[in-house]
């Protein structure tokens, strides 16, 4: 049975909501270009050469809506690349509540783990009081720092989504943001597996020759 959720940190997560199209999708955007038909293995070979050129066109007709939860942190690099659309957990029209966390970096049994627990309980505590005094939650949620989690919609094409990727996967990236780049193939590679595969390949060939 194929996996739709994946965990991600220590109280995230990344779900595949809806996929419109698939790798033959892809084959057949670039076949009707030349008006030929394939067989599997050069259908497969074709999706490789497609990717490894670039040819975006063919890509883009396949189209995935994610639902994620992650830190505030890795949602506003998320919402930095500009593609796809972005529903996001409003702070204005919902408040925090006992059934919200927040993420922390540090072992448990750490003090630099207790450390962050005290300020992020002390943020909550200020938010609540806040509230209660009358204060409106679009600027109480001001005293709140960017490890709390967030939730959002994001509905994006296939090459986007293959930018983004291979963006957040770079040795450069964010760790955890990485880890929410690695969940998302898994997840996607379950449904399009000779797709992932290519990406894997090629990103891995083009990694050696750098």
């Amino acid at each position: 049975m194929l996996e739709r959720t994946r965990p991600v940190l220590d109280a995230g997560y990344i779900e595949l909501l809806d996929l419109m199209g698939d790798e033959s999708r892809i084959v057949k955007a670039a076949r009707i270009t030349t008006q030929t038909q394939g067989q599997p293995e050069s259908d497969r070979r074709l999706l490789e050469r497609l990717l490894r050129d670039g040819h975006n066109t063919v890509f883009e007709p396949v189209h995935m809506s994610w639902q994620v939860r992650c830190p505030i942190f890795v949602a506003r690099q998320w919402m930095r690349h500009r593609i796809g659309t972005f529903n996001e957990r409003s702070l204005r029209y919902t408040t925090i509540g006992d059934e919200d966390t927040y993420y922390n970096p540090f072992p448990s049994d750490s003090p630099l783990a207790y450390q962050w627990d005290l300020q992020m309980q002390s943020q909550f505590a200020t938010y609540g009081s806040l509230l209660n005094s009358g204060v409106r939650p679009e600027v109480a949620r001001g005293v709140l720092g960017t490890a709390l989690y967030t939730e959002f919609m994001w509905t994006v094409d296939l090459w986007s989504w293959t930018n983004w990727y291979r963006k957040r996967c770079a040795p450069s990236a964010q760790a955890e943001h990485r880890e929410y780049a690695q969940a998302s193939l898994d997840l996607l590679g379950e449904k399009m597996p000779v797709f992932a595969q290519a990406l894997l390949r090629i990103d891995s060939a083009a990694a050696a020759c750098s």
